[in-house]
C-alpha cells in the first residue's frame, strides 16, 4: 500500500512539472512577427480619418499578408517585417484617401509591390546603407550646385535649407526602407543615367521657376539681381529634388506588370471622367445657346400678345371720339349759319 501511494505521488509531481514546463515554455515563446506587423498596420489604419470603408481597409490588409505569406522562407524574414513595420506609418500617411475605386486599386497594388520587392529582394548590410546614404548625400549636393548655377539670384541659405530637410527625410527611409529606391546602393550606371536626366529637364526647371515667381515670359538667364524670397528659393529647390526623386524612380524601380494594369485602369477612368464632363459642359453650352436664341422670340412674341390685347380699347376709344368729333363740329356749323334762326318749329301754337 505505501509503494502504491508513492507511486502514485510521483505520477501527480511528474504532471505538476510536465504542466510547468510547458507553461514556461509557451510563456517563453515569441509572438508572430507577422501578427505583429498585421497589427502595427491595422492600428496606424485605425488612427487616420480615411474616408475607405471596412470592406477596402481588409482588402488592403489582406494584400500585404498575401504578399508577407508567399515568402515566408526569404532569408532575414523577421527584419524585413521590422522594415514593413517601421516604413508603413510614413507610406500610409502619403495616401490620399479617397472613394474612388480605381486610385484605391492603385494604392493597393503599389503597396503589394512595395512588400514583395522587399521580401525579395537581396538584404541589404549596413555598409550598403552607408553606402546608400552617401550616394544620395552627393546626388542632393550636386543638384543644390547645379541649382545655384542655373539660377545664381537664388538665396544659398534657402537653398541649402531645402536640402538638409529633403535629405533627412530621404535618410529616414534609408532606415525602414520599404519602397524600393531606398534599398540598394546605386551603380554607377544608374546615376549616370539620373544626371543625365536631370540635365536635361533644365527647362522644366525654369518654368518652374516661372510659376512660383510669377515670371511668364522673362527667361531666368536674364534677372541677375539677388532675390529676396527666400521662401520661393526654399520651394524651388524642394520640388526641384522631388523630381531628383522622380528620375531615381525611372531608372532604378522596374514597376510590375499588374502595378501597370492598376495605372491603366486609373487613367482609363479619369479619361472617361473627363469626357462625361466634357460632354456635360457642352450640353450646358447647347441649352444657353438656345436659350439665348429662344429669350428675344419670346419676348417678341410677348410684344405682340400685348399689342394684341390693346387693339379693342384703342379701337373703342377712336369711335368715341368720332362721335364726339361729328357732334361737335354739327353744333359749330348751327352757330355759324345763325344758331336756331332758320329752324323750323312744327310745334303747334299755344292757346
Amino acid at each position: 500500500m505505501p509503494d502504491k501511494c508513492h507511486a502514485l505521488q510521483n505520477v501527480v509531481i511528474t504532471l505538476l512539472l510536465s504542466s510547468i514546463a510547458v507553461g514556461a515554455t509557451g510563456s517563453s515563446e515569441k509572438p508572430d512577427p507577422t501578427d505583429q506587423t498585421l497589427e502595427v498596420i491595422r492600428d496606424c489604419m485605425a488612427r487616420s480619418s480615411a474616408p475607405w470603408t471596412d470592406e477596402w481597409k481588409q482588402e488592403y490588409v489582406e494584400t500585404i499578408l498575401s504578399a508577407v505569406d508567399s515568402h515566408r522562407d526569404s532569408p532575414h524574414y523577421a527584419l524585413r517585417l521590422e522594415i514593413l513595420r517601421k516604413g508603413f506609418a510614413p507610406c500610409w500617411e502619403s495616401l490620399t484617401k479617397t472613394k474612388d475605386r480605381s486610385l484605391f486599386d492603385v494604392y493597393r497594388t503599389r503597396i503589394r509591390w512595395y512588400v514583395e520587392h522587399l521580401m525579395v529582394t537581396e538584404f541589404p548590410s549596413e555598409e550598403e546603407r552607408q553606402k546608400l546614404r552617401d550616394q544620395y548625400k552627393g546626388l542632393w549636393d550636386h543638384a543644390a550646385s547645379s541649382l545655384l548655377a542655373q539660377f545664381p539670384f537664388l538665396d544659398p541659405n534657402a537653398v541649402q535649407a531645402a536640402k538638409a530637410d529633403h535629405l533627412s527625410q530621404c535618410y529616414l527611409k534609408i532606415e525602414a526602407p520599404l519602397m524600393p529606391v531606398y534599398l540598394r546602393p546605386l551603380s554607377e550606371e544608374q546615376i549616370g543615367q539620373i544626371w543625365q536626366r536631370w540635365g536635361d529637364l533644365r527647362y522644366a526647371r525654369v518654368d518652374l521657376w516661372r510659376q512660383l515667381s510669377g515670371r511668364l515670359t522673362t527667361p531666368a538667364e536674364d534677372h541677375r539681381a539677388p532675390s529676396s524670397n527666400s521662401e520661393r528659393d526654399y520651394q524651388l529647390t524642394q520640388k526641384s529634388l522631388s523630381q531628383l526623386v522622380a528620375h531615381i524612380w525611372a531608372i532604378v524601380a522596374q514597376r510590375p506588370d499588374y502595378y501597370r494594369s492598376a495605372l491603366d485602369s486609373r487613367s482609363d477612368a479619369l479619361k472617361r471622367r473627363f469626357q462625361s464632363m466634357r460632354e456635360a459642359r457642352s450640353d450646358q453650352q447647347r441649352l444657353e445657346k438656345e436659350r439665348s436664341r429662344q429669350l428675344p422670340q419670346t419676348e417678341h412674341i410677348g410684344f405682340l400678345l400685348a399689342a394684341l390685347l390693346e387693339t379693342p380699347r384703342c379701337l373703342d376709344g377712336s369711335t368715341s371720339a368720332k362721335a364726339q368729333e361729328q357732334t361737335s363740329s354739327e353744333q359749330q356749323n348751327k352757330t355759324a349759319k345763325g344758331g336756331g334762326a332758320y329752324e323750323v318749329d312744327n310745334r303747334p301754337p299755344e292757346k
